[in-house]
């Protein structure tokens, strides 16, 4: 046989071949691309609460942390006050996240002041976009303690709206009503705003804050007046399993003279697994 005839055969051959094989890209048998990496872990971005503010997104599906928080608060006209305490949190399944904080609360001039917290993430994903999310949380003292020294116990509801991308932007507005469980009838609204920006890979700066009104109830604000505050800028650093943060700035919640504008500080550290 010639020597094109031959060339000619083999050619169409390996065509047939070709052509009847199976496409192993149609069920991804033989496909070399890599698949897309997991986000590194960064406990930074799981914290449901770091000073004042909720995410409404709360904490990923399965992941439990908790740290450890000092407090300042300083003013003219009264001693400067500390506290502190433990904040723990965990989400046994996807949306809900549970939250326990042991305090000795600098506001409460040194009482043992626990609350627990649930949040439910109604819509969205963590730092994907927008998420609305719902609060439901219950605090023991939540307006002090009586003359008798009796404990006074609180339950707030609220909804908790955020924002968020990593390695970017981070937003989160609370909007909580809280109604004390006392013959009294005390019932306050609060606003939290934390407005936060990765301005590198393991530190985000921002501000975080919260602002209280009384709408009913005998008893007025340790001030003396309808309502109070406490903000200031804040600094996140974490990298993987750790984190801390440092939040200060003027406040008057916990000023027990009126019309005096005190400071704040709130330190942490902690981390999640």
């Amino acid at each position: 046989m010639p020597k094109k005839s031959l060339v000619a055969l083999a050619f169409a051959s390996v065509s047939l071949l070709v052509a009847a094989a199976p496409d192993a890209r149609a069920d991804g048998v033989g496909d070399t691309a890599l698949p897309t990496a997991a986000p590194p872990r960064d406990a930074k971005t799981e914290v449901p609460i770091v000073a004042y503010t909720y995410a409404a997104t709360g904490a990923p599906a399965g992941t439990y942390g908790a740290y450890l928080y000092g407090t300042g608060l300083g003013a003219s006209k009264q001693n400067a006050t500390g506290g502190g305490g433990v904040t723990a949190w965990g989400a046994p399944i996807d949306r809900l996240t549970l939250v326990a904080d042991a305090p000795r609360d600098v506001y409460l001039l040194g009482h043992f002041a626990p609350s627990f917290a649930a949040i439910v993430r109604l819509l969205g994903r963590a730092n994907e976009g927008w998420s609305l999310g719902a609060l439901a949380k219950y605090k023991v003292e939540g307006f002090g303690t009586d003359p008798g020294g009796d404990l006074e116990s609180e339950l707030e509801g609220g909804l908790l709206l955020s924002y968020g991308e990593r390695r970017g932007f981070h937003f989160d507005l609370n909007a909580i009503t809280g109604f004390g469980l006392t013959e009294e009838g005390e019932v306050d609204t609060e606003g939290r705003l934390r407005l936060g920006y990765d301005v590198a890979s393991m530190v985000r700066v921002g501000i975080d804050g919260q602002g209280r009104y009384r709408l009913a109830g005998s008893k007025a604000l340790p001030n003396g007046a309808l309502w109070d505050f406490a903000a200031g800028p804040q600094i996140v650093v974490g990298t993987g399993h750790f984190f801390g943060a440092l939040t200060g700035g003027p406040a008057t919640m916990g000023i027990t003279s009126s019309g005096v504008v005190g400071w704040t500080l709130v330190a942490s550290l902690g981390g999640a697994i």
